[in-house]
């Protein structure tokens, strides 16, 4: 009887679609935790951070993290993290959020299968869809880089535009909501969409459709709740939201003289052009016929174009994550009008429809070559130096005080109050960011402290003495990875 059942479910259409979902979720899931987190790849922006706000709010501080000295609604309007409150206090792990990111996404790529087939393509070429997600390259961008809580916003917009087009009042408020809750970028983006989708109602059908009457206002009053608790979030002061502004367009603010060169040299560069291919090269450019869809997908690109950060200028990383549903909706109702035209039907009725299979096939090498130039890259198995840090960390108590640097932050955040060390050299050091003033030793005698020497013996030298100076006992070296406890 399980065999037959078996049978059953491996004939339905979805089943392949699940299939392929999951094999995606298994591959990235072992990337992420096997070869870059505990390859110590990871880092404590972002991965660490939301790991230790979400063991502070379990302790009664909402989202608080000792790191950045605050509340993560000081820097970033994120409720949706609440969701994985539950979760965390049943897997309190850092690996928990790569889990669940994955997941999201995995989710994502079989919504993409779904809706393919509310627009009436084949089983074969919705399946094909959810393949060319898998191997987008601002999917992999998300993936890659630790935890981000925008990955929510993709398949919470994919099951918006589902209930859109199922006329699903259920699946729309649910996805709109969660979308909302994601990220100030993503509420922006659906605040551009609400917009766009009434000007179309106003020229096509000369009144307002409820539904872009309801996104553009929820998006609305969201922002304006977002800028009200971030400002309370921050005592009252200057909103950390806004300071992320300067951060991101350094160039504001600054003179005319000195801003419009700055603006100009950072549009037109080679990122810019690296960015625009991600975003549209990898679905053949097809989404720009489709306004509707693709002018929120475009905000988020020109926010990457103009920033002065070159994470979210010349990196795929969690930025581009809220315009992968718009690109792909707007990919899915643009092909079946651009396959009906009238000269692209000749050369596929000459080609004996080899033309729509040979499609495919630069569209995959376009997607897997900008995959490879990202962090991918940094993929690799765990060595005997990974190791050696492992066994250092493990001789640090539960609930220390700690300071360590980026990238073993992520490994003690679930069990410790780590901070950051501001020593010269660290790349993350003051005056780097908004931050600044919460970094861990010199600036704040933690009990411990954690230093990877690399195995110099001069830096090895340097440090003992400094932590000598500071009244700190070197207690394990293992490897040059040395560990120091404070002598009170």
């Amino acid at each position: 009887m399980p065999v037959k059942s078996l049978l059953k479910s491996v004939k339905k259409p979805v089943f392949w679609a699940v299939v392929i979902a999951c094999i995606f979720a298994a591959v990235i899931l072992y990337i992420t935790i096997h070869l870059i987190h505990d390859s110590y790849q990871s880092t404590a922006f972002d991965l660490g951070l939301f790991t230790q706000e979400l063991r502070n709010t379990l302790q009664g501080n909402i989202l608080y993290s000792p790191a950045i000295g605050g509340s993560q609604f000081a820097y970033h309007f994120s409720p949706v993290l609440l969701l994985l409150v539950p979760v965390y206090w049943l897997f309190p792990h850092a690996q928990m959020l790569l889990v669940v990111q994955g997941l999201l996404l995995a989710f994502g790529g079989y919504l993409i299968y779904v809706i393919a087939r509310e627009y009436n393509y084949s089983h074969r070429a919705a399946l094909i869809l959810e393949g060319l997600y898998f191997i987008n390259p601002l999917v992999w961008g998300v993936a890659l880089f630790d935890f981000h809580e925008v990955a929510f916003a993709v398949p919470a917009l994919l099951i918006m535009f589902l209930g859109m087009k199922k006329r699903n009042w259920l699946f729309i408020i649910l996805g709109l909501v969660i979308a909302l809750a994601t990220k100030e970028d993503v509420v922006v983006a659906l605040g551009v969409f609400g917009f766009v989708l009434m000007v179309f109602d106003y020229f096509k059908h000369k009144k307002l459709e409820r539904i872009s009457i309801v996104i553009f206002c929820s998006a609305i009053l969201t922002y304006g709740l977002s800028s009200i608790i971030t400002h309370l979030a921050t005592g009252g002061a200057h909103s950390q939201l806004l300071a992320y502004l300067t951060l991101r367009y350094a160039y504001i603010g600054q003179p005319l003289s000195v801003a419009v060169p700055w603006a100009l040299a950072t549009i037109f560069c080679w990122s810019t052009l690296y960015l625009i291919g991600a975003f549209l090269l990898p679905l053949a450019l097809l989404p720009l016929l489709t306004p509707k869809w693709v002018i929120p997908a475009l905000v988020i690109l020109l926010s990457g174009i103009l920033s002065t950060d070159y994470s979210q200028h010349g990196m795929l990383l969690q930025y581009p994550a809220a315009a992968v549903p718009f690109l792909f909706m707007a990919f899915i109702e643009v092909l079946p009008k651009t396959v009906r035209d009238p000269q692209i039907q000749a050369i596929v009725e000459k080609t004996h429809h080899r033309i729509v299979t040979y499609s495919i096939i630069p569209l995959v090498i376009i997607s897997l070559m900008f995959i490879a130039g990202g962090r991918i890259r940094l993929a690799s198995l765990p060595d005997a130096h990974d190791s050696a840090i492992n066994q250092v960390i493990a001789f640090v108590p539960d609930n220390a005080t700690v300071t360590a640097s980026n990238i073993i932050f992520p490994h003690l955040c679930a069990r410790t109050d780590i901070y950051l060390d501001a020593l010269e050299g660290n790349e993350l050091a003051p005056p780097g960011g908004v931050m600044k003033d919460y970094w861990g030793f010199p600036d704040y005698d933690t009990e411990y402290v954690i230093f990877d020497t690399g195995n110099d013996p001069v830096t090895a030298s340097n440090i003992n003495i400094i932590m000598k100076q500071y009244q700190y006992t070197l207690i394990k070296n293992i490897d040059g990875v040395v560990l120091y406890r404070l002598n009170s």
